[in-house]
């Protein structure tokens, strides 16, 4: 799979032809926000040009869809319209069965046992539609050689994205940081540098990126469905340098252009289509109390087995793509080994909650950090062919794996991470 991967980007870098200067212009754009305090702090970006400012468009409509958000709204609410109905069903069965005289059963059960081939015909045929439902929305990715179960269409895409950012404008519009910060220009900067050393692969066109920079402790950074960043300033915080910056953001990014928030919701609602049998059979079958501990033992088997390794092996994609992102725009790639190498620092001395692997929607950090230490031969290489200035011969893992305890923490306590 990394060398599908590798050999990708080798032939998006190889046909890059005209080398363009990194981070060399990015034009600033308004979006579709509620108010003008909250236009100031949180601007698109334009890939084509770099860090200038060309003006606030007040108007949202001009780059919006504004059709009523249906379709958007209908993905949202179909995890739950699933489990409510096969809730319902069961519980609508169970009262009408227990209604029922001891004669009413029997003939009941005996209706069932003569057609029971034509209930299992139905049940097959339900099963056997959402396979060819599956199978038919299937889409290769050449990036990570794999096909992906998207089923939503291009209009409920865009719709759930703006739905869903409009949402965390809500919730952080208030505590976001103004354009005119030198926090904002410091990361719209390492933003900029990497879109327009990737602005050639396709997964980047036609996609309109912006930044949103949240004054709050916490330790995060994450890229919605429609290319909307949001960064933390704790992120700030805790990374050392913007190559480091640059290591979350690509992640990040990469998530987007995989297209992994999408797959994460299709993927979702066909195991709710598939486990709203046994749950309606559960509640039809057992009293409440039982059918309520069936149910929550159910879906937490499906989630420690099905859904959190799924989530696990999403990011080693996005790991793996973002570093490759990152070598394109000639970051040194080796701190994406420091920076995970910090995170599980932070863990060892106790700054940072421990977490339990296999319960975890993200990999252990120590081993993100061996893994990508793994693969740094490979973006490496993807860095020189992308012309990139020399790297430095001082290797930052050296550095990092040189310090003793006591000078991480002195580290971290100058920077205020360790009171």
């Amino acid at each position: 799979m990394y060398i599908l991967k590798i050999n990708y980007f080798i032939r998006c870098v190889a046909n890059n032809n005209i080398r363009t200067i990194l981070c060399s212009s990015v034009r600033l754009k308004s979006s579709y926000f509620k108010s003008d305090s909250v236009i100031k702090r949180h601007l698109p970006i334009n890939s084509n040009e770099v860090y200038k400012i060309d003006k606030i468009i007040k108007n949202p409509h001009k780059y919006f869809h504004t059709t009523p958000k249906r379709d958007g709204l209908f993905t949202v609410i179909i995890t739950p319209l699933i489990r409510l109905s096969a809730f319902l069903f069961g519980r609508i069965f169970k009262k009408w069965y227990t209604s029922r005289t001891d004669e009413e059963k029997k003939i009941f059960w005996q209706k069932f046992h003569k057609r029971k081939f034509i209930y299992l015909g139905i049940l097959g045929l339900y099963l056997f539609s959402i396979f060819i439902y599956y199978i038919s929305h299937l889409k290769y990715n050449s990036i990570i050689d794999r096909s992906q179960f998207i089923m939503l269409s291009d209009t409920q895409k865009e719709e759930l994205a703006q739905m869903v950012y409009e949402n965390h404008l809500d919730q952080y519009g208030s505590a976001l940081i103004s354009k005119d910060d030198p926090v904002y220009t410091k990361v719209l900067r390492v933003v900029a540098r990497i879109i327009n050393a990737n602005k050639d692969l396709p997964h980047f066109q036609n996609k309109t990126w912006t930044l949103a920079i949240v004054d709050s402790p916490t330790k995060n950074a994450y890229v919605l469905p429609g290319g909307n960043m949001f960064v933390f300033s704790g992120l700030l915080q805790i990374t050392e340098n913007d190559d480091q910056l640059a290591i979350v953001l690509a992640h990040e990014m990469a998530h987007t252009i995989l297209n992994h928030p999408y797959e994460q919701v299709s993927r979702g609602i066909i195991i709710d289509l598939i486990m709203a049998i046994p749950l309606a059979v559960v509640w039809a079958l057992f009293p409440d109390s039982v059918a309520l501990y069936f149910t929550f033992t159910g879906q937490s088997i499906v989630n420690i087995f099905c859904n959190l390794p799924y989530s696990r092996s999403l990011e080693n994609e996005a790991d793996i793509v973002g570093i490759l992102l990152a070598a394109k725009a000639c970051i040194d790639v080796r701190e994406a080994v420091v920076f995970w190498g910090l995170m599980r620092t932070l863990i060892e001395l106790d700054i940072e909650p421990k977490q339990i692997p296999w319960l975890s929607t993200h990999p252990d950090h120590g081993d993100r950090e061996r893994r990508i230490n793994t693969f740094m031969d490979e973006a490496l290489k993807i860095r020189n062919l992308a012309q990139c200035p020399r790297i430095s011969s001082q290797d930052p893992r050296e550095a990092f794996y040189g310090r003793s305890r006591s000078e991480m923490e002195s580290q971290l306590k100058e920077k205020g991470i360790i009171f």
